[in-house]
This record gives structure tokens, C-alpha cells and sequence, in this order.
């Protein structure tokens, strides 16, 4: 039923409850490929005596380790598998006992080829558990238990957090697309493979289980050094452009690509030395010139892109010499300056329509459920000012409460909460120009 492919390195401490977890899965029909990228220490012997015990345990013990990250092991892994799904966890990892047979009966009951599930992070330091990062995607009206098809939920998905072993492939679609991990002497290489999956795949399930659990902060984890290995996201946006001009999906996807490399700049940027920020903005401005400047302007300056991203596209315009690109940037109307236009040449009614609009899809369900029935309120006729300007305080403090709520989360971005506070003042502009008469 399921090849599930377990990448080990050096974690000697942890493989014991991984395997175990793997093992006590509610699913039986599993085969469990081990495949060890060359460890020095004892992980390499813990797996043959478990392959000794459970004979759907196949160890593939690599003689070194291989340059970048998984990659090697894990095609290896696929390589190797024979069942009919495929799904993938770390060596560090471990997986809730129905984690497989949930997975599966999605995947069957949806006819999916990609089937994801939710995890959390543990916390190795602190002994604690946390949201993964793109909790509030899942937040934002995802449809869940169901077939998903449709383009605007396929782009949602791949904002989705990368990672492979919360998810189950259909072994043959894989091998009908040729879709493997991209080798090379980089990490980080989990996201061309989610954009291959993504772009590809004709049917998706999305479950609402937490299924496993992420290891973060131990000894030996390679991801969090600040040093060049950050620099490989360049290398990925160049593997992934080629791959959507080779399948003919780069005028559907053009928009979430440049999106996707200006936000991870963001993040890589803020998390690199110092020493190598210049050539973060070197390598940005050549993955960005790779697209049709227009289009690749009119992206930037749209509402999808937040302060963070356009300022740091501006100065990367800049250095690569692009004078006239980065003034274009540079003066592009925010969101408070686009309200104030708005509501003089619209009026209030239509400002008011407008602003919930954007804040509906900048919110999570929850919100957008309060943003729903202020709609139909709106619709009114007999809608008084006092009326409407009430019920833009209700929106506004949903979305503040919004932001305080996100806030919390160690891994909600700075760009978000930027954008939050241009709602608030845009919210707060409308309301000042459009106090309700005293009389009506």
C-alpha cells in the first residue's frame, strides 16, 4: 500500500523513535526504506537490527555522505519503492500511529495524488511544541476532506510549507511526471519538489489531522547557520522557472514564483550574515530578470506584495543597475495613499465595499465570516451612515484582534504585520473622511 522512505543522518539519539513510530503504524501494509546518508556514528547499525526484528524494514546504507541535503537519499528512496503510495519522514521525526491510514484513506476516497496533512514543531531546547508557519494558511478557508482541483486552491497550496513527510504521493503520478528531488550541492531542496507536485498533480486532499512531529533545534540540524547555504532558494527559483517554461504552466504560475522568491529573499535576508546581504540583492535581481520586466514590475507593485519585499526589490534593482525599474518601485501608491484616492473619487459606500473586500482575503476564517455578514448588511438600501460606520468599528477591531492573534505566532512574518497596520490606517482614513451626519 505505502513505501515509506525514512532519511537518516548522524541521529543516533532519535532513530529509535522514529523507526518505532513507523512501525506501530495502524496501516501494516507499509514497507519501510531506510536509506542512511553515510553516518559516522551508530545510526547505521540501530537500522540493521531493526531490519533484523520487522522484515518490512529495507535498509539502504550509503558508504558517504552526499554533497547538499536529502536529496540523493531520498530519490534513492523512490527509487526503490515498489507499493503504491509513497510518503516520506524524517530520521529525526516521528508520526502519529493513524498518520499512514489517514493519509491513505484520503488519497483513496478523493482519488487524490497528493494527499497533505497538518504536523507541529518540537522544540529540542525547550521541550515544547509550536504551529508549523503556515498555520494560518489553513486558517484562510483551504477546503478540507475533500477533492481539490481548482486553480486558486492549487496556489494556495504552494504557499504551503514545502516539506514532503506530512504528505502522500501517488507513486505512479510521480513516475508519470518523472518527478524526483533536484541533486546538487545545495538545501533547501524540498521546495522545487513541492512546486513539481503542485503544478503537476491533477487532483489534491487536504486532511485536518496533525499527523507527525518536526524536530527543531537539536544538535547537528544543518538549517540554521546564517551562512551561504541560504543562497541555494536561488538556485531552486532558477530550477523551478525552467520547469514551468518546459511544462507549460509559466503563465499560470508566473505571479506566485516571483511572489514566492521576493518573500523567501525577505526571510534570507534578514537570517544571512551581514557580510553576504549584498549578495542576496545580487541574486534576487537576476532570478527577477530571468520573468518579462513588465510583468515582473506590475507584480511587485501589486497588492499581493508587502512593503518588506517591493523595499528590498527596489535596493536589488538598484545594484544590478536598474535605475528606472526601481523608481517605478519606489513609487508605487501603498494601501493608505490608494484609500484616500479611492474614497474622493468613489465615495464612501464603495470605499467601504472595497476595504472589506481586501481585508476578506488577507483574513482567517473566522474573520472572514464576520467580513461576510457585514457584506450583506452593506447591501442594504435603507443602510444609514451611523449604521455603516458602526459596522466598520466591528470590522476594524476583527482585524486588529487578527493581527494581536497572529502576532503570537514566533514565525508570523514582519511583512504581514506591516500590512496589517496599513489596513488599520486605511480603515482609519475612511472613517475620518466620511464622519455620518449627526442627523441621519
Amino acid at each position: 500500500m505505502v513505501s515509506v522512505i525514512v532519511t537518516t543522518y548522524n541521529i543516533e539519539k532519535y532513530i529509535d523513535h522514529c523507526l518505532q513510530s513507523v512501525l506501530d503504524q495502524t496501516l501494516t501494509d507499509i514497507e519501510v526504506i531506510v536509506v542512511d546518508d553515510g553516518s559516522t556514528d551508530s545510526t547505521p547499525e540501530l537500522i540493521r537490527n531493526y531490519a533484523q526484528k520487522d522484515e518490512r524494514i529495507i535498509p539502504v546504507l550509503l558508504p558517504e555522505n552526499t554533497p547538499g541535503g536529502v536529496a540523493v537519499a531520498a530519490n534513492v528512496g523512490l527509487r526503490k519503492a515498489t507499493k503504491e503510495y509513497v510518503g516520506f519522514v524524517d530520521g529525526d521525526d516521528w508520526c502519529e500511529p493513524f498518520m499512514f491510514e489517514r493519509l491513505v484513506d484520503a488519497a483513496k476516497s478523493n482519488n487524490a495524488e497528493v494527499v497533505i496533512g497538518k504536523f507541529k514543531n518540537f522544540d529540542e531546547e525547550t521541550a515544547s511544541f509550536y504551529e508549523a508557519s503556515d498555520e494560518r494558511y489553513w486558517l484562510s478557508g483551504l477546503p478540507l476532506n475533500t477533492v481539490v482541483s481548482g486553480d486558486d486552491e492549487r496556489k494556495k497550496i504552494l504557499k504551503l510549507n514545502p516539506v514532503p513527510w506530512r504528505k502522500l504521493y501517488l507513486r505512479s503520478f510521480l513516475q508519470e511526471n518523472d518527478i524526483f528531488f533536484p541533486e546538487g550541492d545545495y538545501f533547501y531542496e524540498d521546495n522545487p519538489f513541492h512546486w513539481y507536485c503542485v503544478t503537476a498533480a491533477k487532483s489534491f486532499a487536504l486532511i485536518d489531522d496533525y499527523l507527525c512531529y518536526h524536530r527543531m533545534n537539536r544538535v547537528g540540524q544543518t538549517m540554521s547557520a546564517g551562512d551561504e547555504r541560504l543562497l541555494a532558494m536561488y538556485q531552486h527559483h532558477d530550477t523551478i522557472f525552467k520547469w514551468l517554461n518546459e511544462s507549460g504552466k509559466y503563465s499560470e504560475f508566473k505571479e506566485e514564483l516571483i511572489l514566492w522568491i521576493v518573500n523567501n529573499s525577505c526571510w534570507i535576508y534578514d537570517s544571512i550574515k551581514d557580510e553576504l546581504k549584498q549578495k542576496v540583492l545580487e541574486d534576487l535581481s537576476v532570478a527577477l530578470l530571468l520573468h518579462d520586466k513588465s510583468v515582473m514590475t506590475k507584480i511587485i507593485m501589486s497588492e499581493n506584495m508587502g512593503l518588506k519585499g517591493r523595499g528590498l526589490v527596489r535596493d536589488a534593482m538598484s545594484l544590478a543597475g536598474q535605475e528606472k525599474l526601481a523608481r517605478r518601485i519606489k513609487d508605487r501608491k501603498g494601501v493608505f495613499s490608494r484609500a484616500v484616492v479611492f474614497l474622493k473619487e468613489e465615495g464612501f459606500l464603495s470605499t467601504f465595499k472595497h476595504g472589506v473586500k481586501y481585508c476578506y482575503h488577507r483574513s482567517p476564517f473566522f474573520v472572514q465570516r464576520a467580513i461576510t455578514k457585514s457584506r450583506n448588511f452593506v447591501s442594504s438600501e435603507n443602510a444609514s451612515n451611523n449604521q455603516l460606520m458602526k459596522k466598520l468599528q466591528d470590522i476594524e477591531s476583527k482585524v486588529i484582534l487578527q493581527g494581536y492573534m497572529l502576532a503570537l505566532s514566533d514565525n508570523f512574518e514582519n511583512e504581514v504585520k506591516k500590512e496589517l497596520a496599513e489596513i488599520r490606517l486605511a480603515l482609519a482614513e475612511i472613517k475620518k473622511n466620511s464622519a455620518p451626519d449627526r442627523d441621519s
